[in-house]
């Protein structure tokens, strides 16, 4: 018999808030409105319904934030530096965590491929939100 720890409350609001800052900062960057509402229907960055593993346990809880701060570390730093010299570096890293996630029952249909491209009309209005406004009957 082997004991295991159930995943905490805290873990599941983690990963909920790690899922929610995919869809608000991460996914507009390099995918349209239309995609990324597909990406909500289709249950992207969701538990897979036939898998009974999701966050059953304490590691897997710790697996799947681990997994979604390094996609996104590895995307930010993606922005910030080459991509020629991230994209040797990163790619075996990005789809090593993406295999963890699909393993622990959390569908992320995803390679490093999907990422290498911003989108520039979705940059470009994301940019205009990160302006301080003056004055706030200009809202």
């Amino acid at each position: 018999m082997k004991t295991v720890f159930s995943s905490t409350e805290e873990q599941e609001q983690e990963i909920a808030s790690l899922v929610s800052r995919f869809y608000e900062s991460v996914f507009p960057k390099y995918f349209t409105e239309s995609e990324i509402l597909h990406f909500r229907e289709i249950g992207v960055l969701e538990p897979n319904q036939s898998s009974f593993t999701y966050l059953a346990t304490l590691r897997d809880a710790f697996q799947v934030m681990t997994c979604l701060q390094v996609l996104m570390s590895i995307l930010d730093k993606q922005k910030r530096e080459d991509p020629i010299v991230m994209e040797s570096k990163s790619e075996e890293l990005f789809q090593h965590n993406i295999t963890l996630l699909n393993e622990c029952g959390i569908f992320f249909p995803f390679y490093y491929d999907h990422f290498s491209s911003i989108n520039h009309e979705e940059s470009n209005e994301m940019q205009m939100l990160d302006i301080q406004v003056a004055n706030q009957y200009l809202v």
